[in-house]
């Protein structure tokens, strides 16, 4: 009768450190997908904060005229200041959030906004040329707004790790599953 309860007890015991196994695996792809996820965020985030440091410089240089008024519309030409100051702003304000990890899915959801405006205004990165309609000539891709709007749309879902929300742990503050804990939660995480 030994036996026989010794032999049940082994696959148990298997099972139970197959399990183990796996959720350590679990944790350890999270843990990866977590540090590379805030990498991207934290790479990103500089790229876009140094483009918004190059439009005060166009402002600067006297050039955010001509380059709001490139796009061929009417409208933006017209109000080229308050366009190029919203970009600029946008641009500078959601880069340094998404690089300190603070608001960083509102700035990510603003970001890719932005991208998106500037790629479908710039005529699909050249796919459409304004008054003469579609010009596939020597169009290979969508362009780099398209994907860097892309870039910050997956980043509304990225983890909060290693950013200021989770430094001052900011999620917490916020325990509750009512409306305005779970607004402020996606606010400031």
């Amino acid at each position: 009768m030994g036996a026989e309860i010794t032999e049940f007890a082994r696959p148990r015991k298997a099972e139970h450190a197959a399990g183990i196994a796996t959720r350590s695996v679990d944790r350890m792809v999270a843990t990866h997908a977590t540090q590379t996820l805030s990498a991207a965020r934290i790479l990103f985030g500089s790229i876009f904060l140094f483009d918004g440091i190059l439009k005060w410089i166009l402002f600067e240089q006297g050039t955010m005229q001509a380059t709001i008024q490139s796009f061929g519309y009417a409208t933006l030409s017209s109000n080229w200041v308050a366009v190029g100051a919203a970009v600029a702003l946008g641009e500078t304000f959601g880069g340094l959030a998404l690089l300190l990890g603070l608001f960083q899915r509102p700035a990510a959801v603003g970001s890719s906004a932005i991208m998106f405006g500037i790629w479908g205004l710039s005529g699909f990165d050249g796919a459409y040329v304004q008054g003469t309609g579609w010009s596939f000539v020597g169009y290979t891709d969508p362009g780099g707004d398209l994907m860097l709007a892309l870039v910050f749309l997956v980043l509304v879902f990225a983890p909060y790790a290693y950013g200021l929300a989770s430094r001052f742990r900011l999620r917490e503050r916020f325990p509750t599953n009512s409306v305005r804990d779970r607004v402020l939660r996606f606010l400031v995480c």
